[in-house]
């Protein structure tokens, strides 16, 4: 029987796309030529499409693994939201999803190769996830940095939604940009941490400035309210024409908006400020935050999804989803 694989091969596209052209998904953006292509290349091959098997009476294991505290979760909801939607799709289905399991509270690396699939909250060491993998190969990582040929993983699209601030802000006549973010410590599997990564908001915002001939402004720490208020003070004692700030998250903009009004600047009016994460608390701010929400009600559901199809085996190719995000505009930054 020809596969999704082989009409992959035939037509050089990935397995991914060609299996949603077929299936007639039509939020695929894909050229009319390359449907066109595939769809010839499988009636060439005489594929057949396999009908969906009903709801499998099996009970599906999945163990969810984040590298977060409960203290990180309590002052950055954003993780927490993507485990509660994995765990309310979870109960749609025939599937177990049990307490989170935290590497800070120490693991036993063997438990793992009794789950039908691990899903993975955050960033960990390649050494980590290679020693997880060869547990079990059935593994989605969330919102992590690095991107592995043979796991799947579902990411927010923050390259996209990062670069699509900046330029808004420089359309609105900004030149004097800061940032200020967070830094994740990549884990072993003991909880342990020797080596610490900046997000990839930093990386982004770094290379924009260059390719507009401007002088970065960034400040980056934890992912709380205090790297805010510290970073933007700093900012501003360095840089005092700084017109508009890029944050990272919400909890770290609610710091960084006291500390500009603790030096008679208001958001939106002085500094435009734009953040991510779109927390409930984020629209009853003092201005109102402008922010991004990365939806990650999208994110756990789709991390279930992807780990429900390795644990029943429905397809042999790694899927790289990257879920849109929507930047909903306030008073700290008006469109």
């Amino acid at each position: 029987m020809v596969t999704i694989k082989q009409i992959a091969l035939e037509t050089d596209v990935s397995s991914s796309t060609v299996s949603r052209v077929l299936n007639n998904d039509l939020t695929l953006s894909v050229s009319d030529e390359t449907r066109r292509k595939i769809i010839d290349a499988a009636q060439r091959l005489n594929y057949t499409k396999k009908h969906k098997k009903s709801i499998s009476k099996k009970l599906i294991h999945i163990a969810v693994l984040t590298v977060f505290s409960e203290i990180r979760e309590a002052s950055d909801a954003y993780w927490r939201q993507i485990y509660l939607s994995i765990e309310q799709n979870a109960q749609d289905q025939n599937i177990i999803v049990d307490e989170i399991i935290r590497i800070n509270q120490g693991i036993n690396i063997a438990d793992f190769a009794t789950y039908d699939a691990i899903i993975i909250l955050g960033d960990m060491t390649q050494k980590a996830v290679n020693q997880l993998q060869k547990i079990n190969e059935r593994i989605v990582l969330v919102d992590a940095k690095t991107r592995y040929e043979t796991i799947d993983s579902v990411n927010p699209e923050l390259r996209l939604m990062t670069t699509r601030i900046l330029d808004e802000f420089y359309q609105a006549g900004r030149r004097h940009i800061g940032f200020i973010g967070g830094v994740n410590d990549l884990l072993e599997l003991d909880g342990s941490s020797t080596l610490a990564v900046e997000d990839v908001r930093s990386e982004i915002y770094r290379n924009w400035a260059e390719e507009h001939q401007m002088s970065p402004h960034f400040y980056t720490g934890p992912w709380h309210a205090e790297t805010g208020m510290q970073g933007a003070i700093s900012l501003l004692g360095k840089e005092h024409n700084i017109d508009a700030l890029l944050v990272a998250s919400d909890p770290i903009a609610i710091g960084a908006i006291n500390a500009l009004k603790s030096e008679n600047l208001e958001p939106g009016i002085d500094i435009d400020v734009v953040s991510f994460d779109n927390v409930e608390l984020s629209s009853y701010l003092v201005p109102a935050l402008t922010t991004v929400d990365l939806n990650p009600a999208a994110l756990g559901k789709t991390a279930l999804e992807q780990a429900y199809e390795l644990a029943n085996d429905e397809r042999d190719w790694t899927v790289w989803a990257t879920i849109p995000g929507n930047l909903k505009y306030r008073e700290t930054f008006k469109k």
